[in-house]
């Protein structure tokens, strides 16, 4: 069986504490009012549950009313609402519970009261809902795979218009520049080509020379993000050998009746406007969420002069429940933009679209489900090249990538623990002016994994197997292991193998320059690439802090690149490289009151096995620190980003490397809800530190301002 990888030799041990300093803050507790009587004929306790910083109702927030072993659980209500019958004898404590928040426990109670709870963040979300780690939902304390998770709650607070902006802030990911534009990802010292981008959990197409360019996404469609840093080609198959990007959207019938409208604008041209709504009606429910978002800048480019991208967006998602164990989805995607930058003297444009669509059916019975569905994306891009601002009408290269994919997958218990299981049947097809004719790839690919749990410890072996008609067939294994000596500490190992299936360009590719006079061929023979991986990862998280560390060792080999140059100037794709990126992220972070800091630093070594050298455009070490308070609708914060040192070329002469120098930059956000109504500003680079040589993007000062309104119960 051709390119099955093995274990590696020997074990990699991860040598690192990470130590959290208590801090000191001037803040209180978060705060409830002091409990009245309660008016009535019956003794019931009444209150509502407020987010902290916003004033906003938490609904599903979870009370109970504790009385010796009496105890009545109930749910808060649309707007925040709740009521408890007193049972029991006094005193009464309240304790109110929710994802993502600090639980809150109220002292005695001698006789039924009114409360306004106020629910402050807590320092890590371990009762968040996740999937990224086996493809259902779970609660990130029990998630095998560290998930960085960047709540919806999150992506309001910075304000950033698309996901390259979101992801740039979070420690261990670095922006990717493309070819010649373009926002990529790096994880784990893996770049674009190799982190997969997930949409509500199925692939998206649209990569350009080997970039997926998430500026393209916008976040105001989004509940959250889950990142997955590592090999999960067991679970999604190719191109997730650095890690996976999930974006999950937001609910359908989130509320009975809801809308947002927000306006933004800034420098460099920046004009945002979104406008989304939820709903339901029996057992109906429905989101939907569009926008145009203007820049007078390009992704990956650092120049702003002569240069735009401008965006539209719509999507929407709609569930119909026949029955309580029956879900019927569908859920779209689109998106058009338009760009144009300068390369020299030639004004350059990418007209881009993009569409995704998926549909099914979730049968539930206990704990057993069964979801069959159809996915399609689609990509399509135009570029053109002209000597004035305005392109030629019926020039330009010509791109069309279309992904569709059938899946069923299966969740359930066995006599050995929980299995996830399930089958992907996918065509990849290609029309461009580059790759002669039309092509086609099909693949199947089964797959499996088990979670067996023994008391504290959790033990998950996987396996996928790809069949391809191109380059035949492949074996991704992965084992994870979760130990919980003690309630809050979690201890994460995996060993895991990924691979990436080599693209239409590699292998089918025909491009002649004449008037520089070489050519670039593809090579149907390619195989794909794989990498080894191993991590360690020690967490302790508790309500108000938590801190974690987690080191990693990939070693990868038969990477795709170009080879020599041949006699006849011909250069070709081949499976010619090889090496490894090791490294560690720690992160520790403290939640009291209104008051939140985190920090975090990241360490990483890439090299070449053939040359021994470094990698290039990866930054040896980098780091990111976070100061924010809120309260009583308020909500400010500062976040400083450092890029390290970074190798970027090598020095033809002297033989060493030429380095882009340390990148700091400050952003500053304040934000202040009236009502219905969010107002916001900030400055991104507050201090204008300037970057001279190579960056994957522009580093100028950027300001912002506008404000949301809502309508309805959300």
């Amino acid at each position: 069986m051709r390119g099955v990888p093995v274990p590696p030799r020997g074990a990699w041990a991860l040598l690192g504490v990470a130590v959290c300093a208590t801090l000191r803050l001037a803040a209180q507790e978060p705060r409830a009012t002091a409990p009245r009587a309660h008016a009535g004929p019956a003794p019931t306790f009444v209150g509502r549950v407020l987010d902290a910083a916003t004033l906003r109702p938490v609904a599903g927030a979870e009370v109970l009313v504790i009385a010796g072993r009496d105890t009545v659980r109930v749910r808060a209500g649309e707007v925040g609402e709740w009521r408890a019958p007193a049972r029991g004898v006094g005193p009464w404590r309240v304790r109110v519970r929710f994802p993502g928040y600090a639980p809150l426990t109220l002292g005695a109670a001698e006789a039924p009261a009114t409360f306004e709870h106020r629910l402050a963040p807590a320092a890590l979300a371990l009762d968040a809902v996740v999937v990224s780690s086996a493809r259902r939902e779970q609660r990130l304390k029990d998630a095998v795979a560290t998930i960085e998770l960047i709540s919806r709650r999150d992506l309001e607070a910075t304000a950033a218009p698309d996901i390259a902006a979101v992801l740039a802030e979070q420690t261990g990911i670095q922006l990717d520049g493309g070819v010649p534009a373009g926002a990529g990802l790096q994880l784990q010292g893996l770049g674009s080509q190799r982190v997969l981008i997930l949409l509500d959990g199925q692939p998206l197409g649209g990569r350009l020379n080997g970039t997926f360019d998430v500026s393209r996404l916008p976040t105001s469609m989004l509940e959250r993000i889950e990142v997955v840093k590592g090999p999960q080609s067991t679970l999604y198959g190719t191109d997730a050998m650095g890690g996976v990007i999930n974006l999950v959207t937001r609910k359908a019938g989130a509320s009975e009746g809801a809308g947002t409208l927000s306006l933004l604008g800034g420098s460099v041209g920046r004009r945002d406007a979104t406008v989304d709504g939820t709903g339901r009606r029996g057992r109906f429910a429905w989101s939907a969420d569009g926008g145009l978002r203007l820049l007078d800048l390009v992704p990956g480019r650092a120049d702003d002069g002569q240069t735009f991208a401008n965006r539209g967006h719509a999507q929407g998602r709609a569930e119909w429940r026949p029955d309580s164990g029956v879900t019927v989805f569908a859920s779209g995607f689109g998106m058009g933009e338009a760009q144009r930058y300068l390369t020299g003297q030639l004004f350059r444009f990418a007209d881009n679209r993009q569409y995704a669509g998926r549909a099914g059916v979730t049968w539930q019975r206990g704990n057993h489900r069964i979801q069959p569905l159809v996915h399609w994306t689609q990509f399509t891009h135009l570029s053109r090249a002209a000597l004035g601002p305005q392109p030629v009408a019926d020039s330009g290269a010509r791109d069309r990538q279309t992904l569709a994919e059938l899946e069923l997958t299966y969740n359930g218990p066995n006599p050995l623990g929980m299995l996830d299981a399930g089958l992907e049947v996918r065509q990849d097809a290609i029309r461009a002016d580059r790759v002669p004719g039309a092509r086609s790839l099909d693949q199947a690919e089964p797959y499996a994994q088990l979670t067996m749990v023994r008391g504290t410890l959790s033990v998950v072996p996987g396996m996928r197997a790809t069949f391809n008609r191109q380059w035949g067939r492949f074996l991704t294994p992965r084992v994870a292991v979760l130990w919980r000596p003690l309630e809050p500490l979690a201890v994460r190992g995996n060993w895991g193998t990924g691979f990436r299936a080599p693209d239409f360009k590699e292998l089918y590719l025909e491009f002649v320059n004449p008037s520089v006079g070489y050519a670039v061929r593809g090579n149907p023979d390619l195989r794909p690439e794989t990498s080894r991986n191993v991590s360690l990862g020690l967490e302790w998280a508790q309500d108000v802090w938590f801190a974690r560390v987690n080191g990693f060792r990939n070693t990868f080999r038969d990477f795709i690149e170009t080879g020599a140059q041949d006699a006849l100037g011909t250069f070709t794709y081949g499976n010619v490289a090889r090496g490894t990126t090791s490294g560690a992220d720690a992160e520790a972070g403290y939640a009291h009151g209104a008051w939140r800091a985190e920090v975090g630093w990241s360490w990483l070594s890439a090299r070449d096995a053939s040359t021994g050298r470094p990698l290039l455009n990866r930054p040896p070490q980098s780091g990111r620190a976070l100061l924010a308070w809120a309260r009583g609708g308020w909500r400010t914060s500062a976040t400083v980003i450092h890029t390290g040192a970074t190798p970027i070329a090598r020095d033809p002469i002297a033989g060493g490397l030429v380095e882009r120098t340390p990148f700091t930059r400050t952003d500053l956000r304040l934000a202040k809800v009236i009502g219905r109504t969010t107002w916001q500003a900030g400055l991104d680079n507050a201090f204008d530190a300037q970057l001279g040589q190579d960056w994957p993007g522009f580093t100028g000062r950027v300001w912002y301002a506008g404000a949301s309104w809502t309508v309805g119960r959300r």
